[in-house]
């Protein structure tokens, strides 16, 4: 007997992000990669953020907007 395939499952996983962009968050929900941008001078950089939707990525820009602020160089990353 051959394997039952979840169409609609699929079509998500095809046509979603792939998993390297997407991440969860401590309570089980699920965050999506976006892609910001800025000017300095005559050159255009980006950066990526994690949230939960559209909406949520728009709020945490406009909190970048008021309060952004440089802590300091990276030197590395320890991974969680």
């Amino acid at each position: 007997m051959a394997d039952v395939i979840d169409l609609g499952a699929e079509r998500v996983r095809r046509d979603g992000p792939d998993p390297e962009f997407l991440a969860t968050d401590q309570w089980g929900r699920q965050m999506f990669t976006f892609a910001l941008s800025y000017q300095l001078g005559e050159k255009a950089f980006g950066v990526s953020i994690l949230a939960y939707d559209f909406d949520d990525a728009e709020a945490r820009v406009e909190a970048m907007r008021a309060s952004l602020q440089l802590d300091g160089k990276v030197f590395s990353e320890r991974p969680a």
